[in-house]
């Protein structure tokens, strides 16, 4: 079965961009684990899985280091517009995926 842009999206890059955000958010800016998942809008159940997974299965997804850390930069500056603009472009680094359905902002 041929998923369509947004599965792709939905099945890969968002866990693989959600895997890498918990981890920077948590190991390295010390933000609590309730606090980022309040920012990734997922479980804290969810983020201790991501900080306890094997980095192997999201390999296949290219995550920009700068570009994450300015994600989680405008979460804690409570600035969601840029939040929002940051993880578009770095689904767009993904040739595999055509979404575009937020990058109008």
């Amino acid at each position: 079965m041929m998923q369509t842009n947004y599965e792709r999206v939905i099945k890969q890059f968002l866990p693989a961009f959600r895997f890498n955000a918990a981890r920077l958010m948590v190991k390295e800016y010390g933000i609590r684990q309730q606090q980022a998942a309040t920012f990734l809008g997922i479980t804290q159940a969810a983020i201790s899985k991501y900080l306890s997974a094997d980095s192997g299965k999201y390999r296949n997804v290219k995550i920009d280091q700068k570009k994450l850390e300015e994600f989680v930069s405008s979460m804690v500056a409570r600035d969601e517009d840029n939040a929002q603009r940051t993880i578009c472009s770095m689904c767009q680094l993904n040739k595999k995926f055509d979404c575009t359905f937020m990058i109008n902002k």
